[in-house]
């Protein structure tokens, strides 16, 4: 409650100053701490923007999250968070595949994918001139229907199989891939091609029914964050 009247105080010149606080004490600064430690003990550098995310969907949206560590709503108007981090996430292999992932343990939680109405994917990776960026994008399901009908197709083709066979307590993962680092891409991916799975496929995240970019930052030469794009949601 208290948070939610905060939020609700804050001007959008407010919550922008917030966001670029947000970004630069846990990402930027984070990154810089965490690579110090990287030279002493070996381990990887990156950071959790599982939660980063969260706390930036709420500047923007003015919706306060369920004030909790845990399962549960993103945010209390039941909207869902995703976040894909491409900083210091190569594998053993050089190479990095964030993801988004949405994971059901039930038939109706997978359903219920088809209903939501508020999405928010975030990404963090590098721009086309090798800056840090972030963008977020605001998808609807009832609205997208390239995403929802790639989903109803995953839905028969893998995920009822599954609960319908396993005896044990099964779970399925829908992935989403994000725009690739280092690109201008507005598209996320889905499929390999193979013939055993499903046709590569597009997802664009803007300029699409269902689909827009409401936030994005990326740092100058100077190693500020600018904010170029900040959607008042006018909730």
């Amino acid at each position: 409650i208290i948070s939610s009247f905060i939020l609700s105080l804050l001007s959008l010149e407010d919550r922008k100053n917030l966001a670029l606080e947000l970004l630069n004490e846990q990402v930027i600064q984070q990154r810089l701490k965490l690579t110090h430690w990287s030279v002493i003990t070996g381990q990887s550098a990156q950071i959790d923007t599982g939660y980063v995310a969260q706390h930036l969907a709420s500047l923007i949206t003015q919706i306060s999250g369920q004030a909790m560590r845990g399962k549960g709503v993103d945010l209390i108007d039941s909207s869902e968070i995703k976040a894909a981090n491409f900083l210091d996430s190569l594998d053993k292999k050089g190479a990095t595949a964030p993801r988004w992932n949405f994971t059901a343990v039930t038939k109706e939680i997978m359903e219920r994918f088809l209903n939501y109405e508020k999405i928010y994917l975030l990404s963090m990776d590098l721009n086309t001139k090798g800056k840090f960026r972030t963008r977020m994008w605001k998808i609807d399901i009832t609205k997208h229907h390239i995403l929802k009908n790639r989903y109803i197709e995953w839905m028969y083709k893998l995920g009822y199989p599954k609960f319908n066979t396993s005896k044990d307590q099964p779970s399925v993962n829908f992935q989403l891939f994000p725009p690739h680092s280092g690109t201008d891409e507005a598209f996320a991916r889905h499929g390999n091609g193979r013939s055993n799975g499903f046709d590569k496929l597009k997802i664009p995240l803007e300029n699409t029914p269902g689909a827009e970019l409401v936030f994005r930052a990326d740092e100058d030469e100077n190693k500020s964050i600018i904010i170029s794009k900040f959607q008042n949601m006018n909730y």
